[in-house]
């Protein structure tokens, strides 16, 4: 095999694997400049066109995957495409990067000419354009893999050049294989020009501004959009332990959200619910108890929520499913739920507009939408605190969280009647390191890996002084939204 490849661990819930297809003069490992790593597999040398397919068909058959997500990175995306037309039935969906549908031979003959003269003073410029509109990644890159890189030219120099020869010889397969298709492309590209992107039948296209050639690395990008899931997934799954007994915010939404839920009815029996993000099962207990002859479908993309939830719920009128709520809700049947429900998840969706259109198609006729969300002010005094005592702004992940004008646009277009309640929930903490606790051992933190400045204890005592000094004590309030949306 003239490929090898990191392999990972398929989690539960994590959905179907993701292979990811590097582009000419990189290999796998520069997804390492993305923290944390993502959990795809890719190739641990660069691309060989002459050998790429027949070694993913021996390692796909060698690690019986049946089925994955392929990502490929310019080259790699030409690649993928190939092996995506040639394999359909290996292939759950694509997303291809930087697409070119085919490069011009004076191009590519002025490549050839650079790189044999000098192979890496070329590769340096090339890296340069490729990491054009974001510096930290081209900082990060030439203080860790562009030295690997060059200093493997030599060993690598065959397989580059056939490479080169591949983008001569590449076009658009025909005819294209009828495969769920991404195409994601810089705006800033100068590799592979925005105006020159390849152009699919039924592929859904995302243009990000500010990026160039490196887009995958861009912090719209989808992966970084992945890696936050990740992160946030990863501090759920710790907190499974611990979030019963500090969840006290979220247990008293709970309730509130419970009372908002439709009446039970002899003459409209809800049958069937779907509840997104469960946690621990708490909130399906209520509604197990509200509606006792209906099928509930639970779901939650940490594994050790579910368990928790499935142990101390084991009924058989509710399916606990280990899924990814949006993509969940992207594949669900239409008209397939009469009642849809979602306590304190959807703040942490990439794409809350999205979600709710969703959740308006995979309602019933007549079916309701009843959630929680927390809004962008929750805990905007811990926020002040924290820029208060330290030398760097900090942002926490609740400024990110929707505001209701939007929630309420979403509402007015997917549904036929949608409203937007506010709760403001005052608590108080018997100090900044309770409230601190609270929040780490419900996994409610966010998807930054780190704070930029750690919270050492003198810096948490400083914090408990300001809570005192400006609040009197560790005050802080939780902005809930409660949706209703009606079809």
């Amino acid at each position: 095999m003239n490929h090898s490849f990191c392999t990972i661990d398929i989690q539960p819930g994590a959905g179907t694997p993701t292979l990811f297809l590097p582009g000419w003069g990189f290999d796998g490992s520069i997804l390492r400049l993305c923290k944390p790593l993502p959990p795809w597999i890719y190739p641990q040398t660069p691309l060989d066109p002459a050998t790429i397919e027949q070694d993913l068909l021996g390692f796909l058959a060698a690690e019986r995957i049946r089925k994955i997500r392929l990502v490929g990175w310019s080259m790699g995306a030409m690649l993928g495409l190939e092996f995506a037309a040639a394999h359909r039935e290996l292939i759950d969906s694509l997303v291809l990067v930087s697409l070119r549908p085919h490069w011009p031979e004076q191009e590519i003959n002025e490549i050839r000419a650079e790189f044999s003269l000098n192979p890496e003073t070329f590769l340096k410029g090339f890296y340069r354009k490729c990491f054009l509109g974001d510096r930290q990644a081209y900082r990060n890159f030439c203080a860790t893999l562009e030295p690997l890189y060059l200093a493997s030219v030599n060993a690598n120099n065959k397989r580059l050049q056939r490479g080169l020869d591949f983008l001569a010889a590449f076009m658009i397969p025909h005819p294209l294989p009828d495969i769920p298709t991404r195409l994601v492309h810089g705006r800033q590209d100068i590799i592979a020009p925005v105006q020159e992107m390849a152009t699919l039948a039924g592929a859904e296209v995302e243009v990000i501004d500010n990026a160039g050639h490196g887009v995958l690395l861009h912090e719209d990008s989808f992966l970084h959009q992945e890696v936050k899931k990740q992160v946030i997934r990863e501090k759920f799954s710790r907190a499974a332990n611990s979030y019963d007994s500090y969840a006290k915010v979220q247990t008293e939404v709970a309730l509130k959200l419970a009372a908002r839920l439709p009446p039970v009815s002899k003459k409209k029996e809800i049958r069937t619910i779907l509840e997104i993000g469960c946690g621990t099962g708490n909130f399906t207990a209520l509604l197990a108890a509200r509606f006792p002859g209906a099928k509930i479908v639970a779901l939650d993309f940490s594994p050790e929520m579910i368990a928790k939830a499935r142990h101390k719920l084991g009924k058989n009128n509710i399916d606990f499913i280990c899924a990814e709520g949006e993509g969940f809700l992207g594949t669900a049947p239409g008209k397939s739920f009469e009642l849809v429900v979602s306590n304190g998840s959807l703040q942490w969706f990439t794409d809350v507009d999205k979600a709710l259109h969703d959740i308006a198609r995979i309602l019933t006729p007549g079916g309701s939408m009843s959630c929680s969300i927390f809004g962008p002010e929750s805990l905007q005094e811990l926020g002040q605190g924290l820029t208060a005592i330290q030398t760097l702004p900090e942002s926490l992940a609740a400024q990110k969280f929707p505001q209701p004008e939007r929630l309420q646009r979403a509402l007015d277009h997917h549904f036929n009647e949608g409203t937007v309640e506010e709760e403001l929930l005052a608590k108080e903490y018997r100090s900044a390191h309770d409230l601190l606790l609270h929040i780490k051992k419900t996994g409610t933190s966010g998807w930054q890996p780190t704070m930029q400045q750690p919270l050492t204890p003198a810096r948490v005592s400083r914090l408990d002084a300001w809570f005192v000094k400006n609040l009197g004590s560790c005050r802080v309030t939780y902005q809930v939204f409660f949706l209703q949306g009606n079809n």
